[in-house]
């Protein structure tokens, strides 16, 4: 597990081995994060997915 900088991670969440938390990106609160989530997006739920890009 790879986090950047800037970073924000809910509360609650649980990332995966061998998943990559972009730079400026956005884990929303309890998510299960089971891919990489690339720079300046927001992904929620469970699995997570693609919300929107910032």
């Amino acid at each position: 597990m790879v986090i950047k900088d800037r970073a924000f991670i809910g509360a609650y969440s649980i990332i995966l081995k061998g998943v990559t938390i972009g730079e400026n990106a956005i884990v929303g609160a309890g998510s299960v994060v089971t891919k990489s989530v690339p720079d300046n997006q927001i992904w929620a739920g469970n699995p997570a997915k693609f919300i929107r890009s910032i």
